[in-house]
């Protein structure tokens, strides 16, 4: 009886669908070829159709239908699948079958096919978004301060991965299609650059350090400057681990940021310059009825370089909050400098101060030698310098500078004359300066002769000062205050010492000249000097001794060595 059954319900579903049978959720079961199409038709295919497909990444998004893309079902193979369900195999797999689809548990799966080149062409469109090459995260100094290249991670879409996905949809409603994406890292990423670009950024972010009153600021191309930026090969454990379906570099790379410490001291050197401000020791002004009258001094400032230093050093590497417009700003702790030479020592000895030297020279008219000459003297006009102070020429005399005011003239240089150098006739100064200081008494610390002898100075008893390496230094060697007074005029500079008398005598002895010599005849002629003219070689000694009240104070002679000048031959 059931053969007899089996047989006869296969004979009467030989063209239909058995009973209770679905594909893709859609009942065909009792339908014939035809009808089973029709209904696939309505309830399948032209849903599918208008389902939209949606691809996202990073932000952008790509949209279209299943229709657009030529992709429907295999209705043919949907059809044919479902007409032979339960009519194929043993007699046992075809009673299961039955009795499967009678139960509401048959269900015939459905494939899909595009056709034309539409699918092909939206993908393509959707990797031509996608793909990139990787690129190098770089970090550089720059005349402006730092330039950061950020890192870009590689991108590959898998275009046939991504086709294969449309094919095999999880269900006939709207979509999101995965991207196959394949993700390749260059040599330096995020993890090798971040750091070190966040702390180099932070460290040229303008900064400002200020003292009282003062204040020096940096831009971020100075602040480049002190930063060292090495690019170094990753060792393990130095960066986290890439994604492990990733591309790798053979060698991955991180950037380092540290302090130049040499470039660091010494621009913190250069601040403290700035902003250093010096005592000024009290001093003295002639009234016109040749009274003293008090200069007040003046208290200065002092920076704290080790500490400014280390203040420096976490200050560049803290990033400037968001809420701070402006340069960032450093405190630099500071002393108060205090004056060797105060008001109250000013006054206490302003009464008794009297001229106790004088010197003057003069030199030929010249404009250039005239400014220099001038504008030198007058940096030690109303200087004082204090019982037991130093006195050095080029400390008090400060940067020569044509922005000062000096000009080019004519100076001995390596024994020959440049009728160029910045600063040229200083010398007047130094030496008018040292015949005053000399036979008031004070110890001499360092003096220089000339390269040859101008005969406009005291033979033996000149005073050349060049940079570097030559100085004219003294000390104040009494118990009383020194005031100079300078007076340059059109063709002369004078200089007057003012303090209390304290008993000193100079004995300044004659010039003992030796070693005269002629210029050789090979001997290049002197831009200085006219044809035919000429200055003889020679050593010159000079004895000088200080008296105070009988007693030798100072006992020294002056040795000085010039050397043969001369304009070439008479013409």
């Amino acid at each position: 009886v059931l053969l007899s059954t089996v047989f006869f319900v296969e004979w009467a579903y030989a063209d239909r669908a058995v009973p209770g049978l679905s594909v893709a959720g859609v009942e065909v079961g009792s339908l014939t070829g035809p009808e089973l199409r029709a209904r696939l038709e309505i309830e399948l295919a032209r849903p599918w159709a208008a389902a939209a497909i949606t691809a996202s990444l990073d932000g952008a998004t790509w949209r279209t239908t299943n229709g657009e893309l030529g992709i429907a079902p295999d209705l043919d193979d949907a059809v044919d699948t479902a007409i032979a369900y339960g009519k194929r195999g043993s007699l046992p797999d075809r009673v299961a079958a039955w009795l499967a689809a009678w139960r509401g548990d048959a269900r015939v799966p459905f494939t899909m096919r595009a056709t034309g080149s539409a699918a092909d062409l939206w993908v393509g469109r959707i990797a031509r978004d996608v793909d990139r090459p990787a690129r190098e995260g770089v970090l550089v100094a720059t005349y402006s301060g730092v330039q950061v290249t950020e890192p870009v991670i590689g991108r590959e879409l898998d275009t046939r991965a991504t086709i294969a996905a449309l094919l095999v949809p999880p269900s006939l409603s709207a979509r999101d299609l995965p991207l196959a994406v394949t993700l390749t890292y260059p040599a330096t990423d995020a993890a090798g650059l971040g750091d070190a670009a966040s702390k180099a950024v932070a460290a040229t972010t303008p900064l400002r350090v200020t003292a009282g009153d003062g204040a020096v600021s940096e831009d971020a191309a100075g602040l480049a400057t002190l930063l060292i930026i090495d690019k170094q090969t990753a060792m393990p454990g130095d960066l986290p681990a890439l994604p492990k379906d990733a591309v790798a570099p053979a060698t991955r790379y991180r950037y380092v940021v540290t302090l130049n410490e040499t470039r660091t001291k010494a621009w913190i050197t250069a601040v403290a310059a700035q902003l250093d401000h010096p005592a000024k020791n009290a001093s003295y002004r002639v009234n016109a009825d040749g009274t003293l009258a008090v200069i007040p001094a003046a208290n200065g400032v002092k920076i704290d370089q080790e500490k400014l230093l280390n203040d420096v050093r976490t200050a560049l590497f803290t990033p400037a909050l968001a809420s701070v417009m402006g340069p960032r700003d450093v405190a630099a702790t500071f002393v108060t400098d205090l004056p060797i030479f105060t008001t109250e020592q000013a006054a206490k000895y302003a009464a008794g101060m009297v001229r106790i030297s004088a010197f003057t020279t003069s030199y030929p008219p010249n404009a250039s030698r005239h400014a220099n000459i001038t504008l030198g003297a007058l940096q030690f006009d109303n200087q004082v310098v204090a019982p037991g102070e130093s006195f050095s020429f080029w400390n008090s005399l400060g940067p020569v500078t044509v922005e000062r005011g000096y000009a080019y003239a004519g100076a001995i240089i390596d024994n020959r004359s440049d009728e160029n150098v910045i600063g040229g006739g200083l010398c007047q100064v130094s030496t008018t300066l040292f015949n005053a200081v000399a036979r008031a008494g004070y110890d001499i610390v360092e003096r220089h002769e000339h390269g040859y002898y101008i005969d406009r100075y005291p033979l033996g008893f000149d005073a050349a000062v060049f940079l570097p390496g030559s100085d004219l230094q003294w000390r104040n060697d009494t118990a009383y205050p020194v005031l100079i007074r300078a007076f340059p005029a059109a063709a002369s500079v004078a200089f007057e010492l003012f303090s209390i008398p304290n008993g000193r005598t100079v004995v300044l002895g004659d010039p003992v000249e030796t070693n005269l010599t002629m210029p050789a005849k090979d001997q290049p002629a002197d831009p200085a000097y006219p044809p035919g003219a000429f200055t003889q070689g020679r050593d010159v000694s000079r004895s000088w001794t200080v008296y105070q009240n009988g007693r030798i104070v100072h006992a020294q002679t002056f040795r000085s060595h010039y050397v043969p000048v001369w304009g070439g031959p008479a013409r």
